[in-house]
Protein backbone atom coordinates (compact mmCIF):
# COMPACT_ATOMS: atom_id res chain seq x y z
CA UNK A 1 0.00 0.00 0.00
CA UNK A 2 1.69 3.17 -0.90
CA UNK A 3 1.46 6.21 1.54
CA UNK A 4 -1.39 8.12 -0.68
CA UNK A 5 -3.76 5.41 -0.13
CA UNK A 6 -2.76 4.69 3.29
CA UNK A 7 -3.68 8.11 4.10
CA UNK A 8 -7.04 7.71 2.39
CA UNK A 9 -6.11 10.16 -0.94
CA UNK A 10 -7.10 7.20 -3.17
CA UNK A 11 -7.36 8.39 -6.70
CA UNK A 12 -10.76 8.13 -8.01
CA UNK A 13 -11.64 5.14 -10.60
CA UNK A 14 -12.16 5.72 -13.98
CA UNK A 15 -13.50 4.19 -16.64
CA UNK A 16 -9.89 3.82 -18.39
CA UNK A 17 -9.04 1.64 -15.18
CA UNK A 18 -12.19 -0.65 -15.53
CA UNK A 19 -11.39 -0.92 -19.29
CA UNK A 20 -7.76 -2.20 -18.25
CA UNK A 21 -9.26 -4.68 -15.80
CA UNK A 22 -11.60 -5.66 -17.94
CA UNK A 23 -9.68 -5.79 -21.58
CA UNK A 24 -11.62 -3.80 -23.27
CA UNK A 25 -12.35 -0.31 -24.95
CA UNK A 26 -13.08 2.64 -23.27
CA UNK A 27 -16.32 3.11 -26.08
CA UNK A 28 -17.69 -0.56 -24.83
CA UNK A 29 -17.02 -0.10 -20.71
CA UNK A 30 -19.38 3.18 -21.86
CA UNK A 31 -21.74 0.83 -23.45
CA UNK A 32 -22.41 -1.52 -20.62
CA UNK A 33 -22.87 1.10 -18.05
CA UNK A 34 -25.55 2.95 -20.93
CA UNK A 35 -27.14 -0.13 -21.38
CA UNK A 36 -26.26 0.28 -24.84
CA UNK A 37 -27.02 -2.65 -27.37
CA UNK A 38 -24.30 -4.62 -29.46
CA UNK A 39 -22.44 -5.32 -26.58
CA UNK A 40 -21.67 -9.63 -26.39
CA UNK A 41 -22.77 -10.71 -22.99
CA UNK A 42 -19.51 -12.55 -21.84
CA UNK A 43 -17.97 -8.80 -22.46
CA UNK A 44 -20.65 -7.63 -20.51
CA UNK A 45 -20.08 -9.58 -17.78
CA UNK A 46 -16.63 -8.57 -17.61
CA UNK A 47 -17.10 -5.17 -17.64
CA UNK A 48 -19.16 -5.61 -14.61
CA UNK A 49 -16.90 -7.61 -12.73
CA UNK A 50 -14.52 -4.91 -13.00
CA UNK A 51 -16.63 -2.52 -11.89
CA UNK A 52 -17.81 -4.04 -8.92
CA UNK A 53 -14.13 -5.28 -8.18
CA UNK A 54 -12.50 -1.53 -8.45
CA UNK A 55 -15.86 -0.01 -7.10
CA UNK A 56 -16.41 2.27 -9.71
CA UNK A 57 -18.90 4.91 -9.81
CA UNK A 58 -20.00 7.28 -12.47
CA UNK A 59 -18.59 11.07 -11.88
CA UNK A 60 -21.55 13.09 -11.41
CA UNK A 61 -19.13 15.81 -12.98
CA UNK A 62 -18.16 13.88 -15.78
CA UNK A 63 -21.57 12.88 -16.79
CA UNK A 64 -22.67 16.55 -16.98
CA UNK A 65 -19.77 17.98 -18.88
CA UNK A 66 -20.65 14.70 -21.41
CA UNK A 67 -24.31 15.95 -21.87
CA UNK A 68 -26.06 18.47 -23.86
CA UNK A 69 -27.68 20.62 -20.85
CA UNK A 70 -25.92 23.29 -19.51
CA UNK A 71 -27.97 23.22 -16.23
CA UNK A 72 -27.69 27.48 -16.10
CA UNK A 73 -30.64 29.45 -15.60
CA UNK A 74 -31.36 33.28 -16.69
CA UNK A 75 -33.07 35.74 -14.69
CA UNK A 76 -34.32 38.88 -16.79
CA UNK A 77 -35.77 41.78 -14.81
CA UNK A 78 -37.41 44.88 -16.66
CA UNK A 79 -38.42 46.75 -13.98
CA UNK A 80 -36.95 50.32 -13.40
CA UNK A 81 -34.67 51.49 -10.64
CA UNK A 82 -35.85 54.46 -9.73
Amino acid sequence: MSNREAAGLRRAVTIKHVAAEAGVSLQTVSRVINNEPNVRPQVQERVREAVAKLGYTPSLAARRMGGSRSYLLMALNDRDRT
